[in-house]
C-alpha cells in the first residue's frame, strides 16, 4: 500500500513541492502527470527509499509528530522534496511501489487522475499572472468529504477516520467548533475515498467530490478550446485574499464549490465591487461557512444564511431555493427553460423564448441553486428579493426541480446574473460541466460568459 499528499497544494512553477509518502514497499518512485485535455507524463523521479508511517487523525498535520486516540505517538510522514514542474496547471503525482531490485511492484492506472490510493493532486501556479481568467479548484470541498481510507470514525481505533460529514454537526458541538479536518493528509481531490462514494451518478461513474468528476472535465474543455487560464485553489484565495484576484478580469469556479471562509468571501466581494467578474458554473456554492483552527485545519461553523449573510448576496442564488437529488432517486430529467432569449448569454445558441435546453443531459442536478420567485406569476420570472438575491439579478433560465419530485424552498434552479461593479454569472447546477460534452447550447453559453467577462 502507498499513500501520499503534496504539502504545498499549489506551489509556483520552478519552485519546490514536498510529497509526504507512506508505503510498506522498500522503494517507490514518483511520476508527475499534467492534467489538461488528458494526462501527460512530465517527469519521473529516481527510486526513493520507502518508509511505512501510520495514519494520523484527520485534524492533524500528518507531516508533524502527533498523538493517536489512545495516546500513542504518531511519527511524521517522511518528506520527499522535489522541483515543481515548470509548466503551470493541475498535476497528479502517481506513486509507484518498487522492490529491492528496482522493479515496479505495482502498476497504477495512468489513464485517469482518480484513485483511492497511490495518487496526490496539486496545482502549479505561474510565478506571475499570465492570463486574464483565474480558475479556482475547491480544495476545501474535496477535503470536507475526504475519508482518507473509507472507514467511518471509530473511537476504539488507534486512528480515527472521519470527515466533516460523519462527525457531529456544529450545533451539536460545545462552542460550535468540531476538531475539523486538515489539508496535510492523503486525499483532497484524489488518492483517498470520498464520504459519498456510494452516491452513484448514473451519468458519470467517477466519484463525486473528486477532481475528475467536475473540475477535470471543465479544465480539459478550457484547454481543448484554447482558453488561457491560471489556476489556484480556494486555500490560496483564503490566504491571499483580494490580492490574489487583483490581476484577473474573471474568477471561475465549477462543480461543487461548497465550503467558503470569511476571507474567501470577502475577497470575491471586493473583487466584484471593484469591477472584477465572477462566473460560477456549479451548484451548492458557498453553502457552508468554515473557519481555520491553524494554517491547515478547518471546521464548518454553520450555513452562511444562518450567519445573517445569505450566500446569494454574493453569488446571486442559494441552495435554499434549489435542492438536491437524494442519491439520484428522481429519474425525471430536468433542463433549463429559456427566459430573455435575446440576452448576450444566449447569443449564437439559436435558443428561443420558452425553449428547454440540457434535458438530454439531465443538466439540473445533482445539486442546484435558485433565487426565490413567485411561481404563480410570469414567465418571465422575476426574483422576489426577500431571500437576499441582489437587486437586478436577471433569471435567464428556470429548471423546475419540483416537476421531478425534489427540491428545497422554491424548488427551482435559476441560471442568471447581476451587475454591481462587476458581473456575477451563475449556472446554478453542479452538473453544468456534463453539458460541455454533448450540448452545443451549454458550450456556447459557457464560451459567451468567458469571452465577455474574461
Amino acid at each position: 500500500m502507498i499513500r501520499g499528499y503534496a504539502e504545498q497544494p499549489s506551489p509556483f512553477a520552478g519552485g519546490e513541492v514536498t510529497l509526504r509518502v507512506s508505503t510498506d514497499a522498500p522503494r517507490f518512485r514518483v511520476e508527475l502527470h499534467r492534467c489538461g485535455d488528458g494526462l501527460t507524463l512530465c517527469e519521473k523521479s529516481p527510486w526513493l527509499p520507502g518508509a511505512d508511517a501510520p495514519p494520523h487523525l484527520p485534524a492533524h498535520d500528518w507531516g508533524r509528530p502527533g498523538t493517536g486516540l489512545r495516546g500513542e505517538p504518531l511519527p511524521a510522514w517522511p518528506a520527499y522534496p522535489m522541483p515543481a514542474p515548470a509548466e503551470p496547471g493541475v498535476y497528479v503525482a502517481v506513486l509507484v511501489e518498487g522492490d529491492e531490485s528496482g522493479r515496479d511492484r505495482t502498476d497504477p492506472d495512468r489513464t485517469t487522475a482518480d484513485g483511492r490510493a497511490a495518487k496526490a493532486l496539486f496545482v502549479v501556479r505561474p510565478p506571475r499572472p499570465a492570463a486574464r481568467i483565474l480558475y479556482k479548484l475547491p480544495l476545501l470541498t474535496y477535503h470536507a468529504y475526504n475519508l482518507i481510507d473509507g472507514h467511518a470514525y471509530d473511537p476504539a481505533q488507534a486512528s480515527g477516520h472521519w470527515c466533516l460529514y460523519n462527525m457531529p454537526r456544529p450545533e451539536e458541538v460545545p462552542g460550535g467548533l468540531s476538531p475539523g479536518v486538515g489539508l496535510h493528509r492523503p486525499g483532497g481531490g484524489t488518492g483517498a475515498t470520498p464520504y459519498d462514494i456510494t452516491n452513484f451518478d448514473p451519468y458519470d461513474p467517477t466519484p463525486r467530490q473528486t477532481y475528475v468528476h467536475w473540475d477535470g472535465p471543465f479544465v480539459a474543455w478550457l484547454e481543448r478550446h484554447g482558453y488561457a487560464v491560471d489556476l489556484c485553489t480556494d486555500v490560496d484565495l483564503h490566504r491571499e485574499g483580494a490580492e490574489l484576484l487583483e490581476p484577473y478580469r474573471l474568477l471561475v469556479s465549477a462543480g461543487h464549490d461548497e465550503y467558503w471562509s470569511d476571507a474567501m468571501r470577502a475577497a470575491v466581494a471586493r473583487h466584484v465591487a471593484g469591477g472584477g467578474n465572477a462566473a460560477f458554473f456549479g451548484g451548492n456554492t458557498c453553502w457552508w461557512r468554515v473557519v481555520f483552527h491553524d494554517a491547515v485545519t478547518f471546521s464548518r461553523v454553520g450555513f452562511w444564511h444562518e450567519a445573517g449573510a445569505p450566500e446569494n448576496e454574493l453569488i446571486g442564488v442559494s441552495f435554499r431555493n434549489g435542492g438536491e437529488r437524494d442519491r439520484d432517486e428522481h429519474p425525471l430529467p430536468v433542463g433549463f427553460r429559456v427566459q430573455h432569449a435575446g440576452h448576450w448569454v444566449y447569443e449564437g445558441t439559436g435558443l428561443r423564448e420558452g425553449e428547454v435546453f440540457g434535458l438530454a443531459e439531465n443538466l439540473v442536478g445533482y445539486e442546484c441553486d435558485g433565487a426565490a420567485f413567485d411561481r404563480d406569476a410570469g414567465p418571465p420570472h422575476v426574483p422576489a428579493g426577500a431571500d437576499g438575491t441582489p437587486p437586478g439579478f436577471t433569471i435567464l433560465g428556470v429548471g423546475d426541480a419540483r416537476a421531478s419530485g425534489w427540491g428545497l424552498g422554491n424548488g427551482a434552479a435559476t441560471m442568471g446574473l447581476y451587475t454591481d461593479g462587476g458581473t456575477v454569472f451563475n449556472a446554478a447546477t453542479t452538473d453544468w460541466v456534463r453539458g460541455l460534452a454533448t450540448s452545443p447550447a451549454v458550450e456556447r453559453i459557457t464560451a459567451n460568459v468567458l469571452d465577455r467577462l474574461g
